[in-house]
């Protein structure tokens, strides 16, 4: 498909989407417009995704994992990404109940060390892990997918794990503040990772357990991203791969506070912001969600123009970090989702044109992918 005929159907291809709970129907309206070229283009690059990353457990019959170095190695991230992508594609692919089993069974092999609830971070080609502690982020999308899983194949079985799951989650990664740890060895006060910041999955927490617990993990998620946005990323929008409080007030990490010099800046992290938020933003319609988006937006239409070059880090100012000077889709797709819920048109069709003909490496592979489940509407029906 070309980008041509893609934008010969842009309004046609763009959604406005209702979200059902995936515990509970939500009261809003609904309406789905798209196209079968669209969604055939979808489900071409779901099939390079899994013939590329969805592997074999070297050591487990019946198990699955997903490779992100072409050498065996994964990581709990990349299971979270894995069983969301199967549950989300169901319906054009008779094997993914058998992927998806797969990946829930091998992740619940690998204890993390801390804290047996959850997976440990990461395992490596030969699944002979040391000890290790989780990460926050694949545990919010393990959980979630579990719940994707019960409403797309049904059965308790999905949703007690989920549920087992959601209230290790709330017991040990979110701290009495409903802020959220970097996992289950981060007991240090006010450290953060605002691409963990998931108001989807909250909002379906919420709904499977009654509890109100995770209505305030949403607010306090918000609350920071406003806190960053409307301080060091005034003017632009940005916020940080880490944050952390310092003096009542969250301000970004400084470089080398965990993973390298760029933790203070919009990088590897922060990139997929614009995704979970924009997430939000079209499946709830919340303001807050908007309003972030609309800052960040507004600072990308005005600064880049095009989405093909918008570059891969920046400083929170807008600078471009150095050697960015290249087009990446887990930089340029999350922005697409964020410019389908704030409707603009323009920008999201070119963000299409690049994500259905990008192919990268697993980590920008399955962020793209994510972005194009929602970008095309193959999430409906799904439970989201």
């Amino acid at each position: 498909m070309t980008c041509r005929r893609l934008n010969l159907f842009r309004d046609f291809c763009l959604l406005l989407i209702v979200s059902e709970c995936i515990c509970g129907p939500s009261a809003l309206p609904a309406q789905e417009l798209t196209t079968p070229s669209l969604k055939e283009g979808v489900r071409a690059y779901y099939q390079y995704w899994k013939g590329k990353y969805i592997v074999p457990s070297s050591r487990f019959t019946g198990d699955f994992k997903v490779d992100v170095d072409r050498k065996g190695k994964t990581v709990s991230e990349a299971i979270g990404y894995g069983m969301m992508i199967t549950a989300f594609m169901a319906s054009d692919d008779p094997m993914a109940k058998t992927y998806f089993d797969g990946l829930d069974s091998f992740r619940k092999r690998f204890p993390s060390a801390i804290n047996p609830a959850f997976m440990c971070w990461k395992i490596p080609a030969n699944e002979r892990p040391l000890k290790d502690d989780c990460a926050t982020d694949g545990e919010l999308d393990i959980a979630y997918a579990l719940l994707l899983a019960h409403k797309r194949w049904g059965g308790e079985v999905y949703v007690a794990e989920a549920r087992s799951l959601i209230r290790a989650i709330g017991s040990a990664l979110v701290r009495p503040d409903y802020s959220l740890r970097l996992g289950d060895w981060n007991d240090a006060p006010g450290q953060t990772r605002p691409s963990d910041f998931m108001p989807v999955h909250f909002r379906a927490f919420r709904e499977c357990t009654g509890d109100s617990f995770w209505g305030k993990a949403e607010d306090r998620s918000y609350e920071i991203l406003d806190e960053l946005q409307l301080g060091a990323g005034k003017g632009t929008g940005l916020v940080p791969d880490f944050a952390i409080l310092r003096e009542g007030s969250w301000i970004p990490a400084k470089a080398g506070f965990l993973e390298g010099r760029h933790d203070g800046d919009f990088y590897y992290n922060a990139c997929r912001v614009p995704w979970r938020i924009g997430w939000a933003a079209v499946l709830t319609g919340d303001k807050r969600a908007k309003g972030f988006l609309e800052r960040f937006m507004d600072w990308a239409e005005s600064s880049t123009k095009d989405p093909e070059k918008f570059r891969a880090g920046y400083r929170l100012d807008g600078v471009p970090v150095h050697n960015s000077d290249f087009a990446t889709s887990c930089f340029i797709s999350p922005t697409g989702v964020a410019a389908m819920a704030l409707g603009k048109k323009v920008w999201e069709g070119s963000v299409l044109c690049h994500a259905l003909e990008s192919r990268e490496e697993y980590y920008e592979d399955s962020i793209n992918l994510l972005c194009l489940i929602l970008l095309s509407g193959s999430f409906q029906g799904s439970g989201r």
